[in-house]
């Protein structure tokens, strides 16, 4: 017989938490009749991403709070949500169409003394289609000795109902940033100091020095030197005032560690001169890459492939440059053609105002 009973007891403690999952509270959102205005999206769909969609939470009930009830609203949470905003919100046909998804929604009971105390979270994203544009996090707490079921209502109501103004607001200044054709506005600086030391960023008083080629020869070439030279970019956007705003920093400059002199006898102005050309054309580029990019006309959907295309294009062209001018001139051996490039070099950097 103990055995028996033992058994019995067991299962009846196991089937209370079931018993009492059962029952189950509905409340539902209370009209306010506010006329609430939506002024730059309007809802067409509700969505509940939630794990679990048969409650929002557990309250404790009852005398002397031994009872457990589990919380939710009429229909689910999808269906009295998309009522309330019905009958409560005023919406533009001609808005943004946006889907409402309910990333969270629950409350839980937290320690407390007389007073019963609820915390309550509520998530709301905002979507096109597919894509989440942001989501509204609402976090509240309510302690009363009264209907605690019409606080935990009003709770969640207010968290929701400030979620969707703050988004309306948001997107009211943001929405244009959303469009495929949304413009770029497009700042760009020639940049004449390098944080890098073994760079040497150009500057037009500042000629290249036979010490600032450190770098180790290459003993298989028949150069007197190699002066090694690029053009960085850099790249950052951020929004403001709701727009894309895009700055770009173009830096011709020197790189010391891979530029050198193969022998001492041909460290002479001669040669140095040569090299100051070879650099002169880099800045030549930055210049036109500079002037190319300042006429562009971005959109959010084009701007980062069409800056990467413009500064591959000048890199080639650069690199074309650079092995034209030391054919013709024969690494300054060719003094006709060295002069006439001094020349064309000079003119052309006369004509720039990108270091002026």
């Amino acid at each position: 017989m103990y055995r028996k009973l033992f058994f019995l007891v067991m299962v009846l403690s196991s089937l209370t938490p079931l018993l009492q999952a059962q029952d189950t509270r509905y409340i539902r959102f209370r009209d306010e009749n506010a006329g609430k205005q939506l002024l730059h999206y309007r809802i067409v769909a509700i969505k509940d991403d939630r794990a679990d969609t048969g409650a929002i939470g557990t309250l404790r009930t009852g005398l002397f709070g031994k009872k457990n009830v589990a919380v939710n609203y009429e229909g689910g949470v999808t269906a009295a949500l998309g009522r309330y905003i019905q009958k409560n919100y005023r919406q533009d046909t001609a808005a943004t169409p946006m889907e409402l998804h309910i990333t969270d929604l629950n409350i839980k009971e937290l320690p407390g003394g007389i007073r019963t105390k609820v915390e309550s979270l509520v998530t709301l994203s905002f979507y096109i289609n597919d894509t989440k544009l942001t989501d509204y996090k609402g976090r509240g707490e309510v302690q009363t000795m009264g209907d605690l079921f019409k606080n935990v209502e009003d709770l969640i109501r207010d968290n929701i109902n400030n979620s969707m103004h703050e988004f309306d607001s948001w997107w009211g200044k943001n929405k244009r940033l959303h469009a495929p054709n949304a413009p770029v506005s497009l700042t760009v600086e020639i940049i004449s100091i390098s944080s890098d030391s073994g760079r040497l960023a150009y500057s037009p008083g500042r000629p290249l020095l036979v010490n600032d080629f450190i770098g180790k020869a290459d003993e298989l070439s028949r150069a007197a030197a190699q002066t090694a030279s690029s053009i960085n970019v850099k790249y950052a956007s951020k929004i403001e005032d709701g727009e894309i705003r895009v700055n770009v920093q173009v830096m011709a400059y020197f790189d010391k560690a891979r530029s050198w002199f193969a022998q001492k006898h041909e460290r002479n102005e001669m040669v140095l001169a040569h090299e100051q050309r070879h650099f002169e054309l880099t800045v030549l580029k930055a210049c036109e890459l500079v002037d190319t990019l300042r006429q562009l006309r971005l959109t959010k959907d084009n701007y980062m492939e069409k800056l990467e295309q413009v500064h591959a294009q000048k890199m080639n062209e650069l690199n074309a440059w650079q092995t034209q001018y030391d054919t013709e001139t024969r690494h300054s051996a060719n003094i006709v053609m060295q002069e006439k490039w001094n020349k064309l070099v000079k003119d052309l950097l006369g004509k720039q105002s990108c270091f002026r």
